[in-house]
């Protein structure tokens, strides 16, 4: 599932963590502009301003209001232990593993982008609105993750480093 010891030297996985923290920091640069380019130039553009309005008033939100620094230390501890691994190991390392053995990866890739999307705006729990708002968004970081762990060899170290440097960066900005 991408946790498998493979015996890789110290040098090998250090290339893996250093390209994670490297793929976060991209992502986070690149996070903005992906997001006006879906949610403003493409959904308003079709779509109309009232529309993305009402899809950022149904989007959740987990970031704490004005987090103490203890907290926010247990929240950035939370997303490096939990939420990036649990996600990549699931949406990766399970969705890909499981379904590659019978279909053409590329579909592969699309199907764990397509649940990792789904997964971040999920229907019946949010409005149409805000999932047509953000889909585009999370199902392209969706697709670059899938791509990052079939590059690296099937491994989830650089995978979830990246979602947990992403989400820290925009938790802290």
């Amino acid at each position: 599932m991408g946790f498998r010891r493979k015996n890789d030297p110290i040098s090998q996985n250090m290339k893996k963590i250093i390209a994670g923290i490297g793929l976060g920091v991209l992502f986070f640069i690149i996070g903005g502009f992906l997001l006006f380019i879906f949610k403003y130039l493409l959904i308003e553009n079709l779509f109309g301003e009232d529309f993305v309005g009402k899809g950022e008033g149904g989007a959740i939100s987990s970031e704490p209001i004005e987090p103490s620094l203890v907290q926010l230390i247990i929240i950035i501890i939370l997303h490096i232990l939990i939420i990036g691994i649990c996600e990549e190991a699931f949406f990766r390392g399970f969705i890909i593993n499981k379904c590659k053995k019978k279909l053409n990866l590329t579909y592969v890739v699309v199907i764990s982008a397509i649940f990792f999307a789904f997964y971040h705006v999920p229907p019946f729990l949010v409005p149409l609105t805000t999932i047509i708002t953000y889909f585009g968004y999370f199902f392209t970081f969706g697709i670059l993750l899938a791509l990052i762990y079939i590059y690296f060899d099937y491994s989830l170290i650089p995978c979830c480093i990246a979602h947990s440097v992403f989400n820290i960066l925009i938790l802290i900005s």
